[in-house]
């Protein structure tokens, strides 16, 4: 994990200075993690909010049902940040032993299956978010259309996909 990490610094900081897309997708990172970043805030106090109204015996009706969603948001739009720190789950214990050479092959085949996985789910996402749009579904507490909970499968999928690229290629330089 903190091979990737080091790897990901050390060439961002000489690579990506001139490219403008490389500055596009950081930019559409930072904000899915400051996003992300927001939404854990609100989920936290929204709990503690329903702990203080439990004790006081405050409806607290769709609190639950927002928190989950809201997890949903964080989760999506969080991975796409974990993929670019190298914070995404890896089996240490025999890749950190082997030699540089296969450590980035391997890095670009775990890289190539994230993107073609990322991408499966960002189409099934699209075609999910379509099906509640035509569906018309909605929460059952807070009302709130499903479509609108879901459209960040697709959005979040989609930044793992660009962050996946970005470490091919800065591990294909690298080589």
């Amino acid at each position: 994990m903190s091979n990737t990490l080091e790897l990901t610094e050390e060439v961002t900081q000489n690579v990506q200075t001139n490219n403008k897309i490389w500055k596009v997708i950081d930019f559409l990172s930072e904000i899915s993690l400051k996003f992300s970043s927001l939404i854990l805030f609100f989920i936290t106090v929204s709990i503690w909010y329903q702990i203080f109204a439990r004790i006081v015996h405050i409806s607290t009706r769709g609190i639950v049902e927002l928190g989950g969603f809201l997890l949903v948001w964080v989760l999506y739009l969080g991975i796409a940040s974990g993929m670019k720190k190298g914070r995404h789950i890896r089996v240490d214990i025999i890749y950190g032993r082997l030699p540089k050479k296969i450590q980035n092959f391997l890095t670009m085949i775990s890289d190539i299956i994230c993107v073609v996985f990322s991408f499966i789910i960002t189409w099934e996402g699209i075609k999910l978010v379509n099906l509640f749009y035509k569906m018309g579904e909605r929460a059952i507490l807070l009302r709130v259309p499903m479509y609108l909970v879901y459209i960040v499968i697709p959005v979040g999928m989609f930044l793992f996909a660009l962050e996946a690229i970005r470490e091919f290629f800065l591990t294909l330089r690298k080589i």
